[in-house]
């Protein structure tokens, strides 16, 4: 760096300022006005993130902190290396102790969100100019703003979802893991040239004849609610996708009647689920929120070998099967049947588990009773007419439209590796990728790849041993962690407040059902602990009861 790039900090009228690229970065007079008004206009609510671009000489920050609400911290962030070098200088040394403060010099979303991961647990994120080196890469701050919220966003859907279904995941998980030997979990396929992902909306129907006509040219990646619309078609797809850990899915299996297919599920997936399918089986490991016992999890699969496909937590099982193919495929992807909305009256592709109930019951009184209520709830929302295609009226609601916006993301971002998402539903809210009809889409498969083998790209080594040997190491490890916090729970191992509550965070599988996580991890609360007693003697006797199966 020559001198003439250096940033100059100058004395103003009322103040110190900052040139640098021909521009002065505060005010030329009184250069802490605006930062100080800006600081005391923040959101002050609790649970705040307030990410401060550039900061510079750090006008505007101490009243910031002051102005902040109850466990709300401050993330300052600069893209520009000289200028960090002068944030670095002239941090006081207030704020560098204080631990609400935190600076990172640092030029992608990614970074940005991994410093605000670790300063705690957040409800939202807002962003504070107090400098015109904002300006500069304006575009990625804000950028890193979104990222943050985003992130935080599922985050506390994450919550949401654990205070439900977090116990039965955990059951589901262990539950797994004492029959790996069982379930025999396969290396994962790899699908060379173009995959077709197949969700169950009402478009999969407009796109079977495509797909059963280029079926010799197409890898096909299905959710597992769409199997019976793809079946009764007479198209067998090459993997079949699972996330449900209830028992609600598995009528999307019956219809397979002798078949094998493929089966990639989860281990949090219903235990019943590995039963139900005779063929090949594949695992994945959805990182359901950021968890120490998953994370253990992995590491004793990954040191045993056993292969699994490891994945962020996607909410649906849409966005995983695109996650899945994209992993195993570096070409070209077509998404059909991902509608995250739907016809009135009619809410997936004919050939569906919830259709072929209603058909049961139809006679000349009874008319679709469910799909009509379903489609008339309060929550949905009518999609504008550019997305309807040609249909008169679409639906969706914010849970789907949340879907959908979740697969834009994943979208965009392989694009900018090069991967490629074509989206040939003809209907529905984007997805990131870009529209073109079946035609089209024809054509793409012309210069992606010819027939190919389908047995060379499923290899079979499995290693029984080794899956034995795993679940044996998962179970007595968390059985011996069970045991450590119950005797230091009723007193009977003594134990230090740091390494006590260490164990109680790396066991978070016993509160991932409690309703305060959060609090949790703040306050430490001695309900908490009232309540993890009988929670960690519940699991110690269940833990056990599934080692002595392995025995």
């Amino acid at each position: 760096m020559n001198e003439e790039e250096a940033p100059l900090v100058l004395q103003t009228q009322g103040g110190l300022s900052v040139s640098y690229r021909g521009r002065l970065l505060y005010s030329g007079r009184e250069p802490e006005r605006l930062p100080r008004r800006i600081a005391a206009a923040c959101d002050s609510g609790p649970g705040r993130l307030h990410l401060v671009p550039s900061p510079l000489l750090w006008h505007g920050v101490p009243e910031l902190l002051s102005a902040i609400g109850t466990g709300s911290v401050i993330l300052c962030v600069e893209a520009d290396s000289a200028l960090a070098q002068l944030a670095r200088e002239r941090m006081p040394p207030s704020l560098a102790d204080d631990p609400r403060v935190a600076f990172i010099e640092a030029v992608s979303s990614e970074e940005a969100v991994a410093a605000a991961l670790v300063m705690g647990d957040f409800r939202f994120c807002s962003i504070d100019s107090l400098s015109g080196g904002e300006a500069l890469h304006a575009e990625l701050y804000h950028s890193m703003a979104r990222a943050i919220g985003s992130e935080l966003e599922a985050e506390w859907r994450n919550r949401a979802a654990l205070m439900v279904l977090g116990r039965r995941w955990a059951r589901n998980i262990f539950d797994n893991i004492a029959a790996l030997a069982e379930i025999a979990p396969r290396p994962l396929p790899r699908f060379p040239g173009a995959v077709a992902v197949c969700g169950a909306g009402p478009s999969l129907e407009d796109a079977l004849s495509f797909l059963s006509a280029e079926r010799a040219r197409i890898s096909i990646v299905a959710c597992d609610t769409a199997l019976g619309s793809l079946l009764a078609s007479g198209v067998e797809p090459d993997l079949v996708v699972c996330l449900e850990g209830q028992a609600h899915n598995l009528p999307d299996f019956t219809c397979l009647g002798s078949r094998r297919v493929k089966l990639l599920a989860d281990l949090s997936s219903h235990p019943a689920t590995f039963r139900a399918i005779g063929g090949p089986k594949y695992l994945s490991l959805v990182r359901i929120t950021r968890s120490p016992f998953l994370g253990r999890v992995a590491s004793a699969l990954a040191a045993e070998h056993i292969p699994f496909l490891d994945s962020p937590p996607l909410g649906s099982v849409g966005v995983e099967a695109y996650f899945a193919a994209r992993k195993l495929s570096d070409g070209p992807i077509l998404a059909c049947g991902l509608d995250f909305s739907f016809e009135l009256g009619k809410s997936h592709a004919r050939g569906c588990p919830s259709l072929l109930v209603e058909e049961r019951r139809l006679n000349r009184l009874t008319r679709w009773p469910r799909q009509y209520s379903s489609s008339l709830r309060d929550r949905c929302i009518k999609l504008e007419a550019e997305r309807s295609g040609g249909r008169a009226e679409l639906l969706s609601d914010p849970i789907l439209l949340s879907y959908a916006a979740l697969l834009g993301d994943r979208v965009r971002a392989d694009e900018e590796a090069g991967h490629a998402l074509y989206d040939i539903r003809g209907r529905g809210p984007g997805i990131g990728g870009v529209r073109i009809t079946l035609e089209k889409a024809s054509g793409i498969l012309d210069h992606s790849s010819d027939a190919w083998d389908r047995s060379a790209a499923s290899p079979n080594g499995y290693e029984p041993e080794a899956t034995s040997r795993a679940a044996h190491r998962i179970l007595e490890d968390e059985i011996d962690r069970l045991e450590r916090l119950r005797m230091a729970m009723h007193g009977e191992y003594a134990i230090e407040g740091t390494e006590f509550r260490r164990l109680v965070l790396e066991s978070d599988y016993l509160w991932w059902s409690f309703p305060d996580q959060g609090r949790i991890k703040r306050e430490w609360p001695q309900d908490f602990l009232n309540r993890l007693v009988p929670e960690a003697e519940w699991w110690a006797l269940r833990l056990e009861a599934l080692k002595s199966r392995l025995e």
